[in-house]
């Protein structure tokens, strides 16, 4: 946790230039984080979320787009070992609240999409354990970006889909 707070910390520290505008019509934007936690996986985390997405302002206040991530895990139980890995694809769409003049950008959103799971099982391992499969994910989440140059920033995302906290650097194309 003191990790996450110092990452966080950081980033929007970091974060203290001019703002050349906020969110708009015909925006594009693509947000590559790193996330804490993620819902529906089996044993322990591994490697976290990572995930780039790219969205797209239809009007002043809604864009639509899309994400793609990746994480693993592990389950162990006596000598035996199994070993996930998951992709997530889905499609996003957020509300931007703040006019398009301000210096922030924060919004709101929804996710929808699928996690594919693919797991390695132990070659010596001939028991019942389920290993588990793909599933549809979906989730809200809250966040802002911050530009620190007119095409380069940072952003934060709370909810729950790809990772309960998301952090990264953001991009206007």
């Amino acid at each position: 946790m003191k990790n996450t707070i110092l990452i966080l910390t950081v980033l929007f520290t970091c974060a203290s230039a001019t703002f050349a505008q906020g969110y708009q019509k015909d925006s594009k934007v693509v947000n590559a984080g790193i996330g804490f936690g993620l819902a529906g996986i089996y044993g322990d985390a591994g490697m976290p979320p990572i995930s780039v997405g790219l969205q797209y302002g239809i009007d002043e206040k809604i864009s639509v787009g899309g994400l793609v991530g990746f994480s693993t895990s592990s389950y162990s139980a006596f000598d035996w070992k199994w070993s996930y890995t998951y992709i997530i694809i889905g499609a996003r769409g957020e509300y931007h609240f703040l006019e398009p003049s301000n210096k922030l950008d924060a919004y709101a959103g929804l996710t929808l999409g699928y996690d594919i799971v693919s797991v390695s099982t132990p070659s010596d391992y001939f028991g019942g354990y389920a290993t588990g499969d793909s599933y549809l994910v979906y989730g809200v989440h809250a966040g802002a970006r911050y530009a620190i140059t007119d095409k380069v920033g940072v952003f934060g995302e709370l909810g729950y889909g790809m990772g309960y906290l998301t952090v990264g650097a953001t991009f206007k194309l």
